[in-house]
């Protein structure tokens, strides 16, 4: 004689229940990370700040990193209403604006844009890893590791000739806002990689050496952070304010969380934000543009915002 088995309804209805939530909260991730890519055609501002004792009435500083030739209105006119919003003090274009390849009709939409920036506020370049060579026609290498730029392109005039500067591993004193700043520029890493030679170390050790020498205020464009918060760069280079770009922010991010994966590693800590490293304060914009074929997720283009107060 067969015993009736009795089915356990209430654990198949909790299953059912898990599955179906499981499959609900990818389908809604999705959803939520597809709806997030119509913020690509925008761009938000970010705000920090950053309290000093070398500086009485402070000031106000924009950074706009790569845009990598994106357009947002027609001849970037989104990108300068928002800049014009900011009422910077200066203007940082932090590399990766343009790119080597670019067309020569692509060089004067980029020539145009900068030319409308001057008018807000003064405008400085520093180059990076996609635009050091529509700037410079030459540079020397270290294994793969660009040092030492030189020979300027017409591209180079021209942003000169609109009214901004283009610095690498270069410096000028300036005032602004009625406030003394020292700012520089420079591209390759601030510490003794594997691949230098005595002679590729010393040339930017010198010129960093020199730029530090100062009681100004010392805001350093560098496309990177990790030229100045890897190795022994934090605690040998006293500058007040680095400002990068470079990550992208990982392209892809996490609500809460930020970048998935970045050349820092996965779930890096300075895709995005501000940081305080040995002797120097950071500041990463996510930028403006994805990553070639990729689009981001969960990362809106940004331009960031920096106000340096008296502390």
């Amino acid at each position: 004689m067969f015993k009736k088995v009795k089915r356990n309804n209430k654990k198949r209805v909790v299953l059912r229940a898990a599955a179906i939530l499981l499959i609900g909260s990818v389908l809604g991730f999705i959803a939520a990370g597809l709806w997030s890519l119509t913020w690509n055609d925008r761009v938000f501002t970010v705000r920090y700040e950053l309290a000093s004792d070398k500086v009485d009435s402070g000031f106000r500083v924009l950074l706009i990193t790569d845009l990598h030739l994106r357009e947002f209105g027609e001849g970037n006119s989104m990108l300068v209403a928002r800049a014009r919003d900011a009422a910077p003090d200066i203007i940082c274009l932090g590399g990766d604006m343009i790119e080597t390849y670019a067309s020569y009709e692509q060089d004067e939409a980029f020539v145009s844009l900068v030319k409308r920036l001057v008018e807000i506020a003064p405008v400085y370049i520093g180059i990076g890893n996609h635009d050091a060579l529509a700037f410079y026609s030459w540079c020397e290498r270290t294994d793969m590791e660009m040092t030492s730029f030189g020979g300027v392109t017409n591209l180079a005039r021209a942003v000169e000739e609109a009214g901004a500067v283009v610095l690498e591993k270069g410096y000028e004193d300036i005032e602004i806002n009625g406030e003394k700043v020292r700012i520089g520029g420079f591209y390759p890493f601030a510490f003794r990689d594997e691949g230098d030679t005595d002679e590729s170390w010393e040339s930017r050790r010198v010129f960093l050496e020199d730029y530090c020498d100062t009681e100004l205020f010392k805001l350093m464009i560098s496309h990177r952070a990790v030229s100045f918060y890897k190795e022994d760069a934090p605690e040998n280079w006293d500058i007040d304010l680095v400002v990068s770009g470079h990550t992208h922010n990982g392209v892809v991010a996490l609500p809460g969380i930020g970048a998935i994966w970045e050349n820092e590693g996965f779930f890096p800590k300075h895709s995005r934000g501000m940081f305080r490293e040995g002797k120097l304060n950071i500041v990463v914009c996510a930028g403006l543009d994805g990553h070639g074929c990729i689009p981001r997720v969960f990362n809106p283009p940004e331009i960031v915002v920096i106000d340096v107060k008296a502390k």
